[in-house]
């Protein structure tokens, strides 16, 4: 997908795959590294996601008009008029866009190539009679970017609107914005006094500082007004919420390394575990299985398994080695060993060395067996976890460098 949920996504697994194998102190400074992000409020994606939201006949659908420089919701005297809401988004949405929309419920959607990187939706009337509409626009609130509240000159005082929406949501403010529409059936004495009347009503909100933009979406002579200022300062929340974002990216991608060097993986590659082990295991049970008694073999053989284990924990690094050379100390790999040949002297006739080839087949797979179970297994599984924390890793610097590529697009 490419979007910074997927970064986020990405290290929730790293710290998964790094709990009780790192410090708990560098997976607790992960851990809340992933908290703030997914804690952020908004949608976190390159797109600037807005929902533009009103009274009825405040004329929402005419102010996503004028921004798109088109018809693309329709306009009506009959109120309510917006019962479902509209997506405006770009053509090349990121997929997690989509997933936004299907979340919300929102189906119609119309794609457009004159804001990229900036959705608009509108959406249903806050003052409607119909309670669907309300529950539509508070589902929306904490999960996208910001609000444009639409207000006209008739209704901005409206006590619903403040006492049931905004004042409530105050804690939010720095998400909203507002904007006056229908200026144009002020007169010019008139906007100074409804602007200050709705600064003020506004500080009573909890809002004492908000944004306003004066506008007419649709006026009798056809030319919107005040609708460039607005475009612009779109533009600038987009370029600030990229920043942002950019910071998140890197925080995560920050944890992660730093969880990684705790593990030993910075610089360290494939161990070819497999490849190596084999290679032992079948050069140490052929030779076993033909050893004659008074031999050295069993020596050499531990000897190599010893050399083998303590490579792996040298090329593992970090607490993998440490794990690997506590779980296989000296003494016990010499017991492993000794206790696969009185195995095989037991189960096998003739034991160890016996020339018959079958009895050699039958020796040699039973040492075989016995070392997968007692240090193969043991070590597949620990050298696995390092390789599912590095591929964990790896992938999120993948989705990182995607997503970081998108805010850039």
């Amino acid at each position: 997908m490419g979007d910074v949920l997927k970064v986020v996504e990405g290290l929730d697994l790293v710290v998964e795959m790094a709990a009780g194998v790192v410090h708990p102190d560098d997976v607790g400074t992960a851990r809340s590294a992933a908290t703030r992000a997914r804690d952020r409020r908004g949608y976190l994606g390159g797109t600037l996601v807005v929902g533009i939201i009103g009274g009825t006949g405040s004329g929402k659908s005419s102010l996503l008009n004028a921004l798109a420089g088109q018809q693309v919701a329709s306009v009506s005297p009959v109120r309510p008029h917006t019962s479902r809401p509209l997506a405006w988004i770009p053509e090349d949405a990121e997929p997690g866009l989509a997933g936004l929309l299907d979340r919300l419920g929102i189906t119609e959607k119309v794609e457009q190539n004159r804001f990229p990187g900036l959705a608009l939706l509108d959406a249903t009337d806050v003052d409607s009679v119909e309670l669907g509409h309300r529950a539509q626009v508070e589902a929306l609130l904490p999960r996208i970017d910001a609000v444009i509240w639409v207000l006209d000159p008739d209704k901005y005082a409206d006590p619903l609107l403040h006492e049931e929406f905004i004042r409530p949501l105050a804690d939010s403010a720095d998400q909203f914005l507002f904007v006056l529409n229908q200026v144009d059936r002020l007169a010019v004495g008139d906007r100074v006094t409804v602007a200050e009347d709705l600064n003020t009503r506004l500080a009573a909100d909890g809002i004492p500082h908000p944004i306003v933009f004066y506008t007419a979406a649709d006026p009798a002579d056809g030319q919107p007004r005040g609708i460039d200022g607005l475009a612009g300062y779109l533009a600038q929340r987009l370029d600030t919420k990229r920043v942002q974002l950019s910071a998140v990216i890197s925080e995560a991608r920050r944890a992660a390394r730093n969880l990684a060097a705790s593990a030993g993986l910075l610089g360290a590659g494939s161990l070819a575990f497999e490849q190596q082990w084999k290679e032992l295991l079948d050069k140490a049970t052929t030779a076993l299985a033909l050893a004659e008694e008074g031999s050295t073999v069993f020596e050499e053989v531990l000897v190599s398994l010893g050399v083998l284990i303590g490579r792996l924990a040298s090329q593992a690094g970090g607490p993998f080695a440490s794990r690997i050379r506590y779980q296989f100390p000296p003494q016990k790999i010499e017991a492993v060993l000794r206790d696969a040949v009185e195995t095989v002297d037991r189960l096998v006739p003739g034991g160890p060395g016996a020339i018959e080839p079958e009895r050699r087949a039958d020796a040699a797979g039973l040492l075989s067996d016995h070392l997968q179970e007692r240090i193969g297994g043991p070590l597949r599984e620990i050298l696995w976890e390092r390789a599912a924390l590095s591929a964990s890793v790896a992938g999120l610097a993948v989705e990182a460098a995607q997503a970081e590529a998108k805010l850039r697009a």
